[in-house]
């Protein structure tokens, strides 16, 4: 596994998709803070928490397209015969994108939050002065980035193509969930991806993280059977 893990990570460092994608999902945060922070007729709101509006769903589908990079490009330059010949074994490979990309997911989500916070200073405003609310909305950022990345990378090896798992992903997430939840009248706490951006701001509940996070589960196992069956 430590040579799935060091294969993996030589790969997605040496991309340059990689960082501009996870430095621009920090720029846009940053941006958002600097905006809520230069409000002076805030009322009732917070300028940190509600930084994390659309820019933290904007952030996650960046971040999910880092995911999906690590298939679709593999397939699309033809290097996922060296990716299996160097590890081999299916549900390492996946294991280990997941593992790396889920790492990259975290360390954007923390980046998001001290960015916001960043922003928000530099615009003037001032941090919140409840600890616990503000925990939780930056809380509520990193599973969000953790497992957009995770589901990008099930995208990426169940569809073979970097345009397309991007592309359904921000139609799932900015368009398929919005009908669910206008049209169809599911709760919004239950949908996967909004339901897990409404923990980023402020909102109670984990129902759609979990539910996310059973998808994600389901998809990686699917992209491991796909690739043995693919690609021997």
């Amino acid at each position: 596994m430590n040579k799935a893990l060091a294969y993996e990570w030589f790969r997605v460092r040496s991309l340059r998709s990689t960082w501009v994608l996870l430095v621009s999902a920090g720029v846009v945060q940053f941006a958002s803070g600097l905006y809520w922070g230069l409000k002076r007729d805030l009322g009732d709101l917070d300028a940190f928490v509600s930084s994390f509006g659309l820019t933290a769903r904007l952030g996650a589908l960046l971040v999910a397209a880092v995911g999906v990079c690590a298939f679709g490009l593999d397939y699309q330059h033809g290097t996922i015969a060296i990716t299996r010949l160097v590890v081999r074994a299916p549900g390492r490979i996946v294991a280990a994108r997941a593992m790396v990309t889920g790492g990259l997911g975290l360390a954007a989500g923390v980046l998001m939050v001290l960015l916001a916070g960043a922003g928000v200073l530099a615009g003037g405003g001032t941090l919140p002065s409840d600890a616990a609310r503000a925990a939780v909305a930056a809380g509520g950022v990193v599973p969000l980035t953790v497992l957009s990345g995770l589901a990008g990378v099930a995208l990426g090896g169940l569809l073979r193509h970097t345009a397309a798992g991007v592309g359904l992903f921000a139609v799932w997430a900015l368009v398929a969930e919005t009908i669910l939840g206008t049209v169809v009248k599911v709760p919004l706490t239950a949908l996967p991806f909004n339901g897990t951006a409404l923990l980023s701001t402020g909102t109670p509940g984990w129902t759609g993280a979990l539910v996310f996070a059973a998808l994600v589960a389901v998809a990686l196992t699917a992209t491991k059977f796909t690739l043995a069956r693919r690609d021997t």
